[in-house]
């Protein structure tokens, strides 16, 4: 029978870098055509740029990136420059010698409506698009393409702005690794998201400080056993649960 398999236990492991860097949404709530905002932060997992534009009064367009390099901000790849790691002999398992050589590369592109609801304090905006994310750590490669939804809801003021956003994901990954013989093996397979955030403005006019945090919950739809065999035995695939960044916020 198939089951929904949450991975809360490899989410929270941090024994190795993660392969799938979940990126810190952008909710421009914007007020009228014309209007541009850009934006760039640090997080808990990469370094991260995002700009918008309102091509007219309904619609706009964003387009974000992402890059972690030396694994940015996990500690053992801070701490640990090399960690001698022995494994059994045989044609499945993982030859794991060094940490710390580590990449993520990320960037997405979207397409969405603002001001649902006209003539209201409340900005209601739906964006949907595509990513594209490429991972590699040592022997270990991971490139993924994703297709999201995401709806936000916000409030804009002078000197602060606040809102949330809820993004619904499905990720295609190809997964590589070399064992011990230094062949090549490959595990293909989808994830669901579930990555709501939230998020505040504060400042000037034209110039905000923006704190986020944000929540990853990939979900494999699978018998246990299968992704058992695809993914979880090779206890190096990880992703982030619990993510915050720091910010600054233009707009003009």
């Amino acid at each position: 029978m198939k089951k929904i398999v949450f991975w809360f236990l490899p989410m929270l492991m941090t024994g190795c870098s993660s392969l799938y860097v979940p990126h810190m949404a952008n909710v421009p709530l914007f007020e009228e055509k014309g209007e541009t905002q850009v934006s760039a932060s640090l997080s808990t997992n990469s370094v991260q740029a995002s700009a918008a534009y309102a091509l007219t009064e309904k619609y706009a367009v964003q387009l974000s990136g992402g890059l972690s390099y030396g694994n940015l901000t996990e500690y053992n790849d801070i701490f640990t420059k090399k960690t001698d790691h022995t494994v059994a002999k045989g044609a499945t398992n993982i030859d794991v010698t060094t940490y710390g050589r580590y990449a993520n590369r990320y960037v997405e592109a979207s397409v969405g409506r603002y001001n649902i609801v006209p003539q209201r304090n409340v900005k209601i905006e739906v964006f949907s698009g595509v990513a594209f994310g490429n991972s590699q750590e040592d022997s270990f490669h991971n490139g993924y393409g994703l297709f999201f939804f995401q709806s936000c809801i916000g409030k804009r003021f002078r000197i602060i702005e606040w809102g949330t956003s809820l993004r619904l994901a499905y990720s295609v990954h190809g997964f590589s690794w070399q064992d011990t013989a230094h062949t090549t093996l490959h595990n293909d397979f989808s994830l669901c998201h579930i990555e709501p955030m939230a998020f505040c403005r504060i400042g000037g006019e034209h110039i905000k400080f923006e704190p986020k945090i944000g929540v990853s919950l990939p979900i494999a739809f699978s018998t246990y056993k299968d992704l058992e065999d695809r993914i979880s035995d090779t206890d190096y695939y990880r992703t982030t649960l619990l993510h915050f960044s720091l910010g600054v916020h233009f707009s003009f």
